[in-house]
């Protein structure tokens, strides 16, 4: 593939670029985040999370996996728990969780009834379910633009019988408890972490059995005897009637919400991300405060490129109502607000490097024991292993290499070249922990999807006025190619936007684009790259950016896939 990277306006070239490599490779559609460290400046007094009206802080969260009738998920019921955790680490008292066999609907509707009689003006309401979801015939004729109820289902849920074709709760319900928590002064966080649509921004690879989504096929229920609680006036509500509520959703109605692996467990990317802006990482400004803005950019950017463009977080709000001033979260130190000075952020390559996992297709973990690393340590693991799910997925017949999550990364490869692909592996997964903390606005045009010769797609860095750049592309074999700034570019943007426009070529595969930028030039990152550009380097990267990435950076990365 040829990078032309013209500015958006046209006015400055690159030039043309070709690349060479021995094969190209896809980003990881798996993407694990343990290896690398973010560090902060810490206050004196810990910093605890408060209700922006001066009130209590209270939350439920629902986590299903193991479901009776429905195919099981991997990861809902840990991010109940990380969102929990995240919650009571930073002072929340009030919080109850329902998991699993905890999660029927009497034990749903008991808690949103007594958390709502201990909900009074001022406090925050947060309200987080993860598990599947579906869709349902509407039950009020009108009530829906396409006709349809989104439903979140319940452990016990199944269609073939009246008392368990009930348990689920109806869009129409949280809406009726929503409306009952801003009648009570509640300001209130909705978080669905689910889906009930049957879409996918990109195919996945048939041969990825450990890829995992939270939709499920679609049910006819024989007997319907349930009983909603919401109200026909329900029904009518959308998340622009609300005055006090911020919406977080996983997807459109169309599209699945993919299950990533982060820290080597299944995890929801929208309840990652939430569980840490709730423990301050999107108070960009610093400030002890998190905007409606802030919390809805912080998220975007952050799910997009941990689930590999995959997923594109839907944010709700209504009309009348300011997100750049509004507050969601609010950081306090004792009775101060928190002010950690954001050039106090570092980005700290991993003491300890995590293996990769690497599996054979075939299952046969000998195949694979001449393999030599060369950065990066590995492990072998079983293809089909939910425990540890595999990073990478070699099949010893075509010699494609695949991930967990379903991207064809690779297209013949040789054993003998897979430690590129283990270090190539090992950067994009560190390289996007440093995303978590401080992400950069960056998108693939127009779309992520699986995107064939001819076309030209573009790389967009948004947010960029004013600040320096350092692009950086990660190629296949894991040759580092530095595409800006060039001798005669300027290092500091003048506009909004910056787009790199790349013509899709043999070979095919992916290219993994890397945006670092600064308010101020990063010359000696700049000089550290050209060192290693053209070069089998993938490997020291993330030491190059912990060693002069400036401390405001902020990074971004996103993957470009490609086919005949």
């Amino acid at each position: 593939m040829r990078s032309t990277g013209v500015w958006s306006g046209g006015a400055i070239r690159l030039g043309q670029i070709a690349v060479a490599r021995n094969a190209l490779f896809k980003g990881l559609g798996v993407v694990v985040l343990s290896a690398v460290t973010i560090a902060f400046s810490v206050p004196s007094e810990a910093t605890k999370l408060v209700a922006p009206g001066r009130g209590q802080v209270r939350a439920l969260v629902i986590g299903i996996d193991q479901y009776r009738s429905v195919n099981h998920l991997r990861g809902a019921v840990a991010d109940a728990r990380d969102i929990e955790t995240a919650l009571k680490s930073m002072g929340a008292v009030d919080v109850v969780s329902l998991t699993n066999d905890q999660a029927d609907r009497s034990s749903v509707l008991r808690e949103l009834d007594q958390l709502l009689a201990r909900t009074s003006n001022g406090d925050l309401v947060i309200l987080s379910i993860a598990g599947h979801g579906a869709q349902e015939d509407e039950r009020v004729k009108g009530s829906s633009a396409d006709g349809k109820d989104e439903v979140f289902l319940l452990v016990g849920f199944d269609p073939r019988t009246a008392p368990t074709a009930s348990e689920k709760i109806l869009n129409h319900e949280f809406n009726h408890y929503i409306k009952l928590f801003e009648a009570r002064g509640g300001q209130v966080l909705f978080v669905a972490d689910t889906c009930y649509g049957g879409g996918l921004a990109r195919e996945v690879d048939a041969r990825a059995e450990t890829a995992s989504y939270r939709d499920t096929p679609r049910y006819r229920i024989a007997v319907d005897e349930f009983k909603p609680v919401s109200t026909s006036a329900d029904a009518f509500l959308s998340p622009l009637d609300f005055q006090r509520t911020t919406f977080l959703a996983a997807v459109d109605k169309q599209t699945k919400a993919p299950e990533v692996v982060i820290d080597g467990k299944y995890r929801g990317a929208l309840s990652y991300a939430v569980a840490r802006a709730i423990e301050g990482a999107a108070d960009q400004k610093g400030d002890g405060k998190v905007t409606m803005g802030e919390l809805f950019s912080y998220v975007r950017q952050l799910v997009y490129q941990v689930s590999d463009e995959r997923q594109n977080v839907v944010t709700l709000e209504s009309p009348n109502r300011d997100p750049n001033r509004e507050v969601v979260l609010q950081l306090t130190r004792g009775t101060e607000p928190a002010s950690p000075p954001a050039a106090a952020i570092t980005f700290e390559a991993p003491k300890k490097k995590v293996p990769i996992r690497l599996a054979s297709l075939s299952g046969l973990k000998k195949s694979l024991a001449d393999v030599v690393a060369l950065q990066s340590p590995f492990e072998i693991v079983e293809p089909d292993s939910a425990d540890a799910p595999p990073d990478i997925i070699w099949d010893p017949a075509s010699h494609d290499v695949i991930s967990g999550g379903g991207d064809k990364i690779a297209l013949a490869v040789d054993k003998a070249d897979l430690p590129s692909v283990i270090d190539r592996t090992a950067a994009v997964r560190d390289l996007k922990q440093f995303v978590v903390k401080s992400p950069q606005v960056i998108r693939v045009l127009p779309d992520a999807s699986l995107q064939r010769r001819g076309k030209i797609i573009e790389v967009e860095v948004g947010d960029s006025d004013g600040r320096a750049l350092v692009l950086v592309d990660i190629t296949g074999n894991g040759t580092l190619q530095l595409l800006y700034p060039m001798p005669f570019n300027s290092p500091i943007l003048d506009a909004a936007t910056y787009r790199v426009p790349f013509l899709v070529s043999d070979p095919f595969g992916a290219d993994e684009v890397v945006a670092v930028t600064s308010g101020r030039r990063m010359t000696s990152l700049e000089q550290a790259l050209q060192q290693l550009d053209h070069r089998r380097s993938a490997g020291q990267l993330v030491d190059v950016i912990s060693r002069f990435g400036p401390p405001d950076a902020r990074i971004g990365i996103v993957g470009l896939f490609t086919a005949p």
